[in-house]
């Protein structure tokens, strides 16, 4: 069990967006093994139910099928963790993504395009956070981890697995400006806030969506994208799970508004 300052007897709870599949289950596992009971959110509700069975032989465990971009549907699975559990310790908001957006050149996106690109990836980790930090900030305690991307920063050359490229980088370094005001707003309360940023991630054989996308590619296509990282590999979910994981521990209680690459030194 997790140690919140003297409160050593509290089991923690994380609520995970996007914990079906990909980073998100591989984080919700990691948790489940250091004893911490979740609230699993997602779209997929067959996946997420599965995977929820799976951990609930480990630790409290209960799920809430979430349309993100729905402010209703975030704020009712906030209040299912409270009502489930009394508290959240832990938020990590890794759901996101191109949500079907397609396109490259500034003038083929929609309005519309931009917004769900948008409302997908930033305005849904405002609203997970406006909701979940007042249950922190009466605990005087809390650990948000952000996901945002190396397509933060910009980058050249093919689509490759982002659909929605621009849209998608801009919400991104949303998250990074979003993540870094946070933290020193909330610094004095005894909650962290932090965000990752993932280089392309690969859960072999699942739903998740850049894994679908990489295998689409022509062979020589996946090796030209991999040839841009040292490495010569994509992440494993697991890797980028091992730094959420990090930043959820008592380890990490002096680090907040940190923008963590988790890339092979990719950027």
């Amino acid at each position: 069990m997790y140690e919140i300052g003297n409160m050593s007897a509290v089991q923690r709870v994380a609520l995970i967006t996007g914990s079906a599949s990909g980073i998100g289950a591989a984080c919700a596992r990691r948790l489940a093994a250091k004893n911490v009971n979740l609230l699993l959110v997602d779209r997929q509700g067959e996946a997420l139910q599965t995977i929820a069975q799976e951990l609930s032989k480990t630790v409290r465990t209960s799920f809430f099928v979430c349309d993100i971009t729905d402010d209703k549907a975030v704020e009712g699975a906030v209040s299912s963790a409270k009502g489930e559990f009394g508290r959240i310790d832990i938020l990590a908001n890794i759901a996101g993504g191109s949500v079907g957006v397609k396109g490259g050149r500034v003038e083929d996106f929609s309005g519309e395009d931009w917004d769900r690109v948008m409302n997908a990836n930033l305005r849904s980790t405002f609203m997970f956070c406006k909701f979940v930090v007042p249950m922190m900030r009466e605990q005087k305690f809390g650990r948000i981890i952000n996901t945002s991307s190396t397509l933060a920063r910009g980058r050249t050359g093919s689509q490759d697995t982002s659909a929605a490229r621009l849209p998608y980088a801009a919400a991104k370094a949303g998250v990074l400006g979003f993540t870094s005001q946070l933290a020193k707003d909330l610094g004095s309360e005894g909650i962290t806030v932090n965000a990752i940023l993932p280089w392309l991630t690969i859960a072999p054989n699942s739903n998740q969506a850049a894994y679908l996308a990489f295998m689409a590619m022509s062979a020589e296509a996946r090796e030209r994208q991999l040839s841009l990282s040292p490495f010569k590999r994509p992440a494993t979910a697991d890797e980028v799970a091992a730094a959420i994981e990090f930043l959820a521990s008592d380890d990490a209680s002096y680090i907040s508004g940190v923008a963590l690459p988790i890339d092979g030194a990719f950027l």
